[in-house]
């Protein structure tokens, strides 16, 4: 009976564990003020890091025409195509988290003494580069909700004036680079299509002031109504003086010529002959001269068409224009800002109370493994047959 009990493991109870933990009571005791101890004074000499975050709406004018069909086609289990690029969120994420606008913000605030100290001493890179991975990686932050499409943008330091103005400086500079970014094709167009427009539009002008002068000196202004007046004033007064003639030619056939008469009907034939020659040489007041009227007439249509082609070339580019506009507007980027960035009053890090209970468990359980190692350790050299195995190595050892 007594092998079978000795050959029996013994069992580990909770008592033993109590007991052990009494025994080593002052070094877990020890262990775990220390711990809180030194957490206590790390977290002390942490600095308070103030964070300033501001809330970004991104705007854009094809979102909305893409809005309309996005639900309809979700519904059929339809991606449409491009719609992550056209996401202007995606956009706007990539500028803020570019080099070139966190190098902006570096040197207008002047941030390189404030993030990297004694960068003069730097050897390997240069006091922008430093600045510039100390700022993108534990400064400046961006966040998205993919969901609603709000990005957050966030910055922290020691100070949360400068934390607040990175934030602000960082949005300001955003949307200058979207003011000035030329995003689309046609937006290049705009700006050659409206040069076009201007040229055009000063050749129609032109062009209607030389057909102005040149109605005014020819007496022009409806010349196929003026020219049909002209020919039927004209034919009228040649059939006039043709009566006339026949008039004059009967009465000298029987009457004397000295017939008062015959003097007055003579009189009545130059009064019209000399309208006739008046009105081949001036045009009667209706138009130009007779002998002029095919190539006043000639050139005016002419000076008519140009002036039509110009006008329809300039309406055109005018459409071309407004279309253009209204597809830049659709693809343009813009960015609401709902919520500034202002100075925090509440630190954000360090969270010292956290800090203290981790380290004061933590230092807890390893005091506890500590004794309970150290119990084992004792045992271990109590025990006989280890001791009479040590003994045995020793005499081996010395022969």
């Amino acid at each position: 009976m007594a092998d079978q009990n000795s050959s029996v493991p013994e069992s580990i109870s909770l008592i033993d564990l109590v007991a052990t933990v009494w025994r080593q009571k002052w070094l877990v005791i020890i262990i775990t003020a220390a711990a809180a101890v030194l957490s206590v004074l790390y977290s002390l000499s942490k600095p308070n890091i103030y964070t300033a975050t501001s809330t970004l709406l991104p705007i854009s004018g094809s979102t909305s025409a893409l809005s309309q069909y996005a639900g309809l086609a979700a519904m059929a289990g339809v991606s449409l195509p491009g719609a992550s690029s056209a996401d202007p969120t995606v956009k706007i994420q990539a500028i803020l988290n570019s080099r070139e606008l966190a190098t902006k913000v570096i040197n207008e605030l002047d941030l390189i003494p404030k993030l990297i100290k004694e960068p003069e001493k730097l050897k390997t890179i240069s006091p922008l580069s430093a600045a510039l991975q100390t700022f993108q990686k534990n400064v400046f932050s961006v966040s998205v909700d993919t969901k609603t499409s709000v990005i957050k943008v966030s910055a922290k330091t020691k100070d949360p004036e400068l934390s607040a103005c990175i934030v602000n400086t960082a949005i300001d500079l955003l949307q200058k680079d979207l003011a000035n970014r030329v995003l689309t094709a046609s937006g290049k167009n705009i700006v050659v299509l409206e040069q076009q427009a201007a040229e055009q539009e000063k050749k129609v002008r032109e062009l209607q002031n030389k057909m102005a002068d040149y109605q005014k000196k020819n007496k022009l202004i409806a010349p196929q109504t003026q020219s049909q007046q002209g020919l039927d004033l004209y034919r009228s007064l040649i059939q006039q003086k043709i009566t006339l003639e026949i008039q004059i030619s009967s009465l000298e056939n029987t009457l004397s010529t000295d017939n008062p008469k015959i003097s007055q009907a003579k009189a009545q034939l130059a009064a019209i002959q000399k309208q006739i020659e008046d009105f081949e040489k001036t045009g009667g007041g209706v138009g130009p001269a007779m002998t002029e009227t095919p190539k006043a007439l000639f050139e005016y249509a002419n000076m008519q068409a140009q002036l039509e082609l110009a006008t329809k070339i300039y309406g055109s580019l005018l459409t071309s224009v407004e279309n253009l506009r209204l597809q830049d507007a659709t693809e343009k980027v813009f960015v609401e800002v709902i919520d500034p960035a202002v100075p925090p009053e509440l630190k954000s890090e360090p969270a010292r109370a956290t800090m203290c209970i981790v380290g004061t468990l933590a230092g807890g359980f390893a005091s506890l493994l500590l004794a309970f190692a150290r119990q084992a350790l004792q045992k271990l050299i109590a025990d006989p047959e280890v001791r009479a195995k040590f003994a045995k190595k020793r005499e081996t050892n010395s022969l």
